[in-house]
């Protein structure tokens, strides 16, 4: 504390009188730029789920074993939110209470239906959706409706404009996997078996609608081909011999599970990587698109276009020689007519 005290009497210093503003401003433009923030945030997102959209309808012959009826809208659930993100959501939608509609995707069955942006949801299928617990109420009220196999429609009431309106909803199947847009700046994506996750670095770094498919797409098949349930099985398996180990006295510290849950890792990319292109294909994108995308991605990562063997991930000379390779034969396919389909052993 001394030396800081010294350096601050002899240190160099600025040397003009800095107009200093009124501190009401600085909190005024700090309010103004969160929100000016959220609102492109909320823009990026909503052309996430329209694209992502043209891959989970498409590409339903690839999940099987993951799909659900939906009807193709982003809500909100204002009384869930604390009180920073209302008032954003208050600064970029206005005061809205209930489940409110944030965005409706392009193409989708609330589309067609006429539902809209700021629509809040007053009942599902005569169900009243109540002030408290709402989520709770409408999540349970959508349950059979989204049921693969269920032929029900979706009746809504909803309030616009002080009115309410009556619109009816027919679902459609669709891989079941949500995509969710990340705030964060590095160049990142990811999935948990579930859902989807893309970075905000990632979305800035795509130069097209296509680039940005790409990344769904290969998150999707990660989900599809139970990666990240597969990953688990082997680190459990592996976890095995850890508690053997340990039994005879001997701490291995993870090790057989660590080793365990990195089999095939390699292997699981490269398949994400080849049924992600499938994935593209059935949604009517030319898998050539990703030959630049992943030239342009070796050059953001240089350390990865060398072959690393302990790596969790092929080289990206690799990966863009297999993709490449992929493009082919998807070409072949259209070309004979042949179904979308990934080869199987």
């Amino acid at each position: 504390m001394a030396v800081l005290f010294l350096l601050g009497g002899v240190g160099c210093a600025p040397t003009t009188k800095i107009a200093r503003p009124a501190g009401s401003d600085v909190l005024e433009e700090q309010q103004w730029q969160r929100i000016e923030a959220e609102k492109v945030y909320l823009e990026r997102n909503a052309h996430l789920q329209d694209l992502a959209w043209r891959i989970r309808t498409a590409g339903v012959p690839l999940c099987p074993d993951d799909n659900i009826r939906s009807v193709g809208w982003v809500w909100k659930d204002t009384a869930t939110l604390d009180k920073k993100d209302r008032t954003l959501f208050s600064g970029v939608y206005g005061l809205k209470d209930g489940i409110v509609i944030s965005h409706v995707i392009f193409g989708s069955p609330a589309a067609y239906a006429g539902l809209r942006e700021l629509d809040v949801i007053r009942s599902v299928n005569g169900v009243t959706i109540p002030a408290a617990n709402a989520s709770e109420v409408f999540v349970k009220s959508l349950e059979a409706v989204s049921m693969p196999m269920s032929q029900q429609h979706l009746v809504l009431e909803v309030e616009r404009d002080d009115q309410r309106v009556t619109l009816d909803i027919v679902p459609v199947t669709t891989c079941s996997f949500p995509v969710v847009l990340i705030k964060d700046d590095d160049l990142n994506a990811a999935a948990d078996g579930r859902a989807t996750y893309i970075t905000a670095g990632m979305y800035r770094f795509a130069e097209s609608d296509e680039e940005l498919m790409t990344v769904i797409a290969h998150e999707f098949a990660h989900n599809s081909e139970g990666h990240i349930e597969k990953r688990t099985g082997n680190y459990l398996l592996g976890s095995i011999f850890d508690i053997i180990a340990a039994g005879y006295g001997v701490n291995t510290q993870g090790t057989f599970g660590n080793v365990g849950g990195s089999l095939y890792s390699q292997d699981f990319e490269r398949e994400a990587d080849y049924v992600g292109m499938y994935y593209l294909a059935n949604a009517g994108v030319d898998t050539e698109v990703v030959n630049a995308f992943w030239r342009r991605m070796a050059i953001e990562h240089p350390e990865g276009i060398r072959e690393h063997y302990n790596s969790s991930h092929p080289s990206t000379a690799e990966r863009w020689a297999n993709l490449k390779a992929t493009h082919e034969e998807i070409e072949q396919k259209l070309v004979s007519e042949g179904v979308l389909l990934p080869e199987r052993k």
